[in-house]
């Protein structure tokens, strides 16, 4: 029997039964395998995940001056050990073990699944340190293709240890249940601006000249220099960030979506995107690395160059004046996740691979 820990940057909570208002991964089930362990065939594996823990005043430190999990890392380096693989979700929380694995030669296989780039991690004061770490990983995935390039300028080393494979969703928990469109337009993100181009948002919304309102789930307000020094248009609403459950229904009922992202070269707003797709709505989005390995212009959604306020307003008002457009790219898109994009997937490509490794 082999042990496997995995840590992930996500709380994760103990429940008694399945709560449809959290992704499944923000939950540990009596008698199931852990997130997307349990489409693994493998029946001689023992699975321990520990997810994010927030500590206070240490969670802010690592956030805002760290940019990496130390004090989460700390929790688990007396137990590598003690384990047969070790699985890290978010190279925030893997570095600081790789790194001690390097140092103190360590024999454990280690994992890491690298959300937030690496190769951007490139100063010259960070690169030293980093390419100790990952001298003693075992092997990598990541879920941008964009990443690759990164890994072969700065991180050379790592290009025969890694593998992009696409992110994927549990289809299952996305579900419309018949809900009726209204007059909306949805935007979701709870994100500061180096997630969200709010600023190009506002300005293209104010462009349009419609009715139709624009509702932005995630944020209670957005500070001015947020966007701009711009004036928010009339018709804009704010919700907070809500429960899976709620925004389902909320995105279920939206005309379409936009999403206004800047270019960061790293896995971020894939779940979201994926999330839109497996409802099956109509989605604007910015033509960034993050998004180009899932989706296709004028296939399945509308792709806008970023920052650029006028294409993404003359999308908007494509999509408002073609309903029939939106239906069809929200049936592609939704056919395109139950296809491609599903956590067995991913699963099984993660599980395979280091099959193959013979690490499992």
């Amino acid at each position: 029997m082999k042990k496997i820990l995995m840590t992930v940057g996500w709380e994760v909570q103990n429940v008694k039964k399945d709560d449809k208002s959290k992704h499944i991964s923000n939950l540990l089930l009596p008698d199931q395998k852990y997130g997307f362990f349990r489409y693994w065939p493998a029946n001689n594996l023992k699975f321990e995940v520990i997810g994010y823990k927030k500590i206070p005043l240490f969670s802010i430190i690592e956030k805002k001056f760290l940019h990496f999990h130390l004090f989460q890392s700390l929790r688990i380096l007396h137990k590598m050990r003690k384990y047969d693989l070790l699985i890290f979700f978010h190279s925030q929380m893997g570095i600081v073990p790789a790194l001690f694995k390097s140092i103190f030669k360590l024999k454990t296989p280690l994992i890491l699944i690298d959300v937030e780039g690496l190769g951007r991690k490139n100063s010259r004061y960070v690169l030293p340190f980093l390419k100790k770490a990952i001298s003693s990983i075992d092997h990598l995935f990541y879920f941008a293709s964009v990443q690759k390039e990164d890994y072969q300028r700065y991180l050379p080393e790592i290009i025969p240890r890694s593998d992009f494979i696409p992110l994927g969703l549990d289809p299952s928990r996305f579900s419309t249940n018949g809900a009726k469109v209204e007059d909306y337009i949805l935007s979701i993100g709870y994100q500061g601006t180096n997630f969200r181009d709010w600023r190009t948002l506002i300005k293209a919304y104010a462009q349009l000249n419609t009715k139709t309102r624009l509702l932005i789930v995630g944020r209670n307000k957005l500070e001015p220099e947020e966007i701009g020094g711009e004036k928010l248009p009339s018709g804009i609403e704010f919700l907070k960030k809500t429960n899976l459950l709620t925004l389902n229904e909320i995105t279920s009922r939206a005309k379409f979506v936009v999403l206004s992202l800047p270019e960061r070269r790293h896995s971020f707003a894939q779940l979201t995107l994926l999330g839109c797709m497996a409802l099956g709505k109509g989605l604007v989005i910015s033509r960034v690395s993050s998004v180009t390995d899932y989706l296709k212009d004028k296939e399945d959604a509308l792709l806008v160059e970023p920052d650029n306020s006028k294409d993404l307003a003359d999308k908007m008002k494509l999509l408002l004046n073609n309903p029939d457009l939106v239906v069809k790219l929200g049936q592609i898109a939704k056919k395109k996740v139950e296809s491609k994009y599903t956590e067995n997937r991913m699963a099984q490509a993660i599980y395979q691979r280091l099959k193959d490794k013979n690490l499992i």
